[in-house]
């Protein structure tokens, strides 16, 4: 059943005004929502207007007599006494920031208070990267499915109705920018940042689809992000621990990557997010590397050919234009800071994310020699002021009429109604369920029939997607799907060989496989960090089927994993592998938990249909795992339980990738430096915590996800309480 999405966020949006004293308001601030913005613009100085053009973070603090850090969840006096002496344009949160909907409303409020304090009292653009899926930062919201997941789904409206999701949720406590939605072409397999935060291979259905986000978004009155400029998914390097390039001229730009974009513009996206990426056949110019000394290319960010010639005069933008945080890796290790942020204003760009780490007294002071030694750059004609005074018009031109000039403190009641709400975590279940991709399905071994007593043997590589087969079966049998005598012996394989589990496969009816895919290299069994999920699954399925047994693979992440095991006997792609540490309990504020997982249990069991199609091209591989230039399943292919698997919904053994896609990753055969971190560092205390305990079900751990600077996270409860594992933003 639908829902009123628009209700819910009318309501939000009418909360109770935040009472301000008269003498905590500047004069400009009490005169602010008069005055046109020429006459705001007129009435500051160069740093204040400097300092509007900046997002800062403040992530974690030193802890009071300690040398450890603790989690910015609430301001202290030096934090809000900064806040107070600046007046920059807003501020980004993250997951460790936002531990509750009461506290985040506090925390916001005191942001904003400290804003309207200030001596321009212009409030702040709050800002997170709630795109939805594998990222999002709402620890007890609705993360939702994720943008590939509704590629999949194919329907515009259920973009929108996500979008809404999220975006309502953001607003109820005090966020009112979301850096989505995510418009790049994923046309590259061993894509390491992007994978699944991407809507399709497919320029066209990406367009479609990044409008209807927009439009949900700004439904419920939060302000939209299209990234990454001018197209993050060729690539096979993260810009959170490297510089990438994509070796592309502009007419191959404009057939691919670009697309989408006159249709975000068209549809009135609020600003767009730059990409740290080079591109030397549009962009010459070169860059001394502080860290290397070697002569390398100006990437988009600070580009002038790619945002003034190309975004603003070739597509016709005039909205505001955001940097990805300036303290990754490709531009941090190779640029100085001021430089980039010359590089970066002169290119026409409107807002500096994140210019460098807020998170001690020292780093407030590196801060303001840092706004001192941009406005010199002002001051001496190296950044022209009509540069500064047209990119502060926009922002605030935007601030006005996102209705952000006139901030009312959030209702704690109404967001409590509506963070992580049944009706949302419910309507974010369905949209799941119409993602799930039946890939492979020999004998119709799909839906499951497991009779009254049935018996499945679920192998999981991570401990927190044990519960969505808890979740999915008791459900299900609620509903008099399944029997209530149907049995599953979870179990948790990491550190284990397939051999160690036999008996459980003959105790089995079936056996159900996970796997997770986040780098082409865990498809490859050989790979001594990242391939153990690869040994495993092919040991298990040989094993299974040694003793009589079918084999159903979940694909549980990025779908390219669903030709590297032509013996599953079935295979469901899920397009998200967010987990689930704590079943949820009505009339509580549950930990984030995702659908995907509990999407392909309930598909597997008979509860859902499969409607999905493959929204990427899925290209076969090599006998030592590496991709070929064959395409096993091609986008659109998809099965359903109506359907024999025919030669007309084979794909023809001659297709081949598209010439479109001209990065094919030769590289895929050496680990790229954000999945090597992924495997060989988060998944360390993993380790150390299966090797203590060798049962089959070790008590703790957390899912990697991908890199270590990315900002990926998996909820995990210890306790009552929700931590984060985050990594740093995109």
């Amino acid at each position: 059943m639908r829902f009123d999405l628009t209700g819910r966020a009318l309501a939000v949006l009418s909360a109770a005004a935040m009472a301000v004293s008269a003498a905590g308001l500047s004069a400009f601030a009490e005169g602010s929502g008069k005055q046109t913005v020429a006459e705001m613009v007129e009435a500051m100085s160069t740093k204040q207007k400097l300092e509007q053009m900046m997002l800062i973070t403040l992530r974690s603090w030193p802890s009071e007599g300690e040398e450890s850090k603790t989690n910015v969840t609430s301001l202290n006096e030096e934090q809000k006494e900064f806040l107070k002496e600046h007046n920059f344009g807003g501020i980004c949160m993250f997951a460790p920031n936002i531990e509750s909907s009461a506290q985040c409303i506090e925390l916001t409020s005191q942001m904003q208070q400290a804003a309207l304090d200030s001596e321009c009292g212009i409030p702040l653009l709050i800002c997170a990267d709630q795109e939805g899926g594998m990222i999002y930062r709402l620890t007890t919201g609705t993360p939702t499915c994720g943008n590939m997941a509704l590629g999949a789904a194919g329907e515009p409206d259920l973009v929108r109705e996500n979008a809404e999701i999220l975006g309502s949720e953001m607003k109820s406590i005090g966020i009112n920018t979301d850096f989505a939605p995510v418009v790049d072409v994923n046309n590259n397999p061993s894509n390491p940042i992007i994978n699944v935060r991407s809507f399709s291979s497919d320029p066209e259905l990406v367009s479609k689809m990044g409008t209807e986000f927009i439009k949900g978004l700004q439904n419920v009155g939060v302000i939209s992000t299209s990234k990454h400029f001018p197209g993050h998914g060729d690539t096979d390097v993260d810009s959170h621990t490297g510089l990438p390039m994509i070796d592309k001229s502009y007419d191959e730009l404009k057939k691919l990557e670009l697309v989408p974009y006159p249709a975000m513009i068209e549809n009135g996206t609020d600003m767009i997010m730059t990409a740290h990426i080079q591109f030397p056949q549009i962009e010459k110019g070169k860059y001394t590397s502080k860290s290397s000394g070697e002569e390398i290319g100006i990437p988009a960010t600070l580009s002038k050919t790619i945002i003034t010639d190309i975004l603003r005069k070739d597509l016709g933008y005039d909205g505001v234009v955001t940097t990805d945080s300036m303290v990754m890796d490709a531009i941090k290790e190779n640029f100085d800071p001021v430089d980039a942020a010359t590089l970066a204003l002169n290119a026409d760009v409107d807002f500096l994310l994140e210019p460098m780490f807020i998170e001690n007294s020292e780093d407030m002071e590196k801060m303001e020699k840092y706004i001192d030694d941009v406005a010199r750059q002002v001051e001496d004609g190296k950044i022209p002021e009509d540069t500064i005074d047209k990119s502060v018009t926009r922002i605030l031109t935007m601030k006005q009429e996102r209705g952000i000039l006139d901030y009312e403190k959030p209702d704690t009641d109404t967001a409590l109604k509506t963070v992580g709400s049944a009706e949302h975590r419910e309507r974010a279940l369905e949209i799941a369920e119409k993602a799930v991709t039946l890939v492979k399905n020999d004998d119709d071994l799909l839906p499951l029939d497991l009779g009254e007593k049935g018996r499945i043997a679920y192998f999981f590589p991570y401990s927190n997607v044990e519960k969505p087969m808890t979740f999915a079966l008791e459900r299900l049998k609620k509903e008099g799907i399944v029997a209530d005598g149907v049995t599953a012996d979870c179990i948790w394989h990491r550190d284990h060989e397939a051999a160690e589990f036999e008996d459980n496969i003959k105790q089995s009816d079936v056996v159900i496989l996970a796997f997770e895919m986040y780098s082409a290299a865990n498809l490859d069994k050989t790979n001594e960090a990242r391939g153990w999920q690869a040994k495993f699954a092919d040991d298990l399925i040989e094993l299974a089927h040694r003793n009589g047994k079918k084999v159903v693979l979940v694909s549980a992440n990025i779908p390219y994993d669903t030709a590297r095991f032509p013996k599953a006997d079935a295979i469901l792609a899920a397009y998200c592998s967010n987990g689930m540490e704590e079943l949820p309990v009505d009339g509580k504020e549950n930990p984030a938990y995702g659908v995907n997982y509990p999407a392909a249990f309930i598909t597997a069991l008979g509860g859902n249909s499969p409607t999905g199609k493959l929204p990427v091209d899925v290209y076969e591989l090599d006998e030592n795992a590496k991709y070929t230039d064959k395409i096993a399943y091609p986008l659109g292919y998809g099965l359903n339980y109506k359907d024999k698997e025919d030669e007309s919904s084979v794909p023809e053994e001659s297709s081949s990738r598209p010439e479109s896609s001209s990065s094919r990753p030769e590289s895929s055969s050496k680990p790229d430096s954000s999945s090597s971190k992924a495997e060989n560092s988060s998944p360390s205390k993993l380790d150390s915590a299966s090797k203590a305990n060798s049962s089959t079900a070790p008590k703790t751990t957390s899912n990697p996800n991908t890199g270590a600077a990315a900002p990926m996270f998996a909820v995990t409860a210890l306790a009552a309480a929700a931590a984060v594992v985050i990594r740093r933003r995109r």
